[in-house]
């Protein structure tokens, strides 16, 4: 079943076809995690704040395959423009022995690494122990998580995104049912803690993304065999690694971002640890209209620039934009006003209510910030040009956050609520610049 061309018919159908499933879909995501910190907040604090410190060493997974997923889209979107359909389908069928390659490497390091990581940034004891207990399980099914998400990659370059959003819907779903089974046990299933939550999730990517490889399948846009049984093509892993990289460094800065801010908060206590963990999950809430949008250019965007057509590359943008910031603003008001109430629905421990209200209530004045920049980091990897985005990542969550979290903490002594005010700052300011680097791109293309 072919798709529709999405360098013909109406862009804003396009736009809402994508962003609109996808956000729904990542909502129900959203919600997986929120079923997850609520879980862990009910067994301890130290058991939130070990999922929170757990985030960005789990993030690595994720950057890796949302990284090479992105990376393989905008390729395929503009093979699919360009109607090379020969360089599509080799595209299409090469990634996912590079997928396997890759979810291998993650977990023999990632299972290596973890425990160094996690006393680094001042884990001990319980507190150790419990992080140790719910990444393990992820890092052993990081093959599943590639499975989903190369699968995915190629359904979207075509423009579908209803599939992957039913499939995080019934992720949800499942996850509800899973979650205190694993954790608490039953039906002859001994009770296994924490780490039941994570083999729940890993039990979730297997379905789905088992289920999501027979559809790509199934339509046609990949031949099985030639998934199982040709050689890899390293000139086409060459071209997936040199769009997907970039991609997946800028999401791994995400991770190496967390772990800096993680390390200065430590110095704040457990508290704000946990209190920043759950700021972090109500954040994702309100911005699923960027996801959305961030998806909807790379497939839009993409299949528009293979085939030539800049006078809708330069509509998709303006359109992204525009709703971007009208989203953004309703879901900023609501996380405002609703802070103490939603930071609640996670820990009935008063000092992390009390700091992570605080987080969201600053944090909800930059929402726009993070929309704007998902958009136009989207477009340009979707015209293939992603290391601004890797350079982009780098200095506003490492670099700068290295130098200003060590004048805020260890020089000026900041409350908790002026290390927030400091990253808002750092967040502002390479918003700022990614806007209007990309800006003058599009500009240059349209002349």
């Amino acid at each position: 079943m072919k798709s529709e061309p999405l360098s013909e018919g109406s862009i804003p159908n396009h736009i809402r076809n994508i962003a609109l499933p996808m956000s729904i879909g990542f909502f129900f995501n959203t919600m997986y995690n929120v079923v997850d910190s609520f879980y862990a907040g009910r067994v301890s604090t130290s058991a939130l704040a070990a999922l929170a410190l757990s985030f960005p060493v789990f993030f690595i997974i994720i950057a890796t395959a949302q990284g090479i997923a992105r990376g393989s889209s905008a390729l395929i979107a503009n093979a699919i423009g360009a109607k090379d359909e020969e360089k599509e389908r080799l595209l299409s069928s090469q990634v996912f022995s590079l997928g396997l390659i890759c979810a291998l490497a993650l977990t023999v390091i990632g299972l290596n690494a973890a425990p160094p990581l996690f006393r680094i940034l001042g884990a001990e004891g319980d507190y150790f122990e419990v992080a140790m207990s719910y990444i393990s399980p992820l890092f052993i099914g990081a093959v599943f998580f590639l499975l989903s998400s190369m699968s995915n990659a190629i359904l979207l370059a075509h423009g579908d995104s209803k599939t992957f959003g039913k499939v995080l819907v019934a992720g949800f779903l499942l996850n509800l049912i899973l979650d205190p089974w694993f954790l608490y046990g039953g039906f002859g299933l001994p009770a296994m803690g924490v780490a039941g939550i994570a083999w729940a999730t890993v039990l979730i990517q297997a379905i789905g993304g088992l289920f999501l490889f027979s559809v790509v399948v199934r339509r046609g846009y990949v031949d099985i065999e030639a998934v199982f049984r040709k050689l890899p093509k390293f000139e086409i892993y060459g071209e997936i690694l040199k769009q997907g990289v970039p991609t997946s460094f800028n999401m791994m800065s995400i991770a190496l971002g967390f772990f800096v801010t993680t390390y200065y908060l430590k110095f704040y206590g457990e508290v704000s640890v946990a209190a920043f963990g759950v700021g972090t999950r109500i954040e994702q809430i309100a911005l699923l209209p960027a996801i959305g949008l961030g998806t909807a250019i790379v497939s839009v965007v993409g299949q528009n620039n293979g085939a030539g057509r800049i006078d809708r590359v330069t509509e998709c943008m303006k359109l992204c934009v525009k709703y971007g910031l009208m989203l953004i603003l309703v879901a900023s008001v609501l996380i405002f006003v609703f802070a103490t109430p939603l930071v609640r629905v996670f820990t009935g421990d008063e000092e992390v209510i009390k700091a992570g209200a605080n987080y969201v209530r600053i944090m909800a004045f930059i929402q726009w910030a993070y929309v704007m920049g998902f958009i136009h980091t989207g477009f340009l990897q979707a015209i293939k040009r992603p290391m601004y985005g890797f350079f982009e990542a780098v200095i506003r969550k490492i670099v700068l956050p290295l130098g200003v979290f060590y004048v805020a903490v260890t020089v000026l002594e900041s409350s908790l609520n002026g290390f927030w005010y400091s990253m808002v700052a750092i967040n502002i300011a390479m918003t700022i610049v990614t806007i209007v680097y990309a800006q003058m791109v599009l500009k240059k293309m349209a002349k």
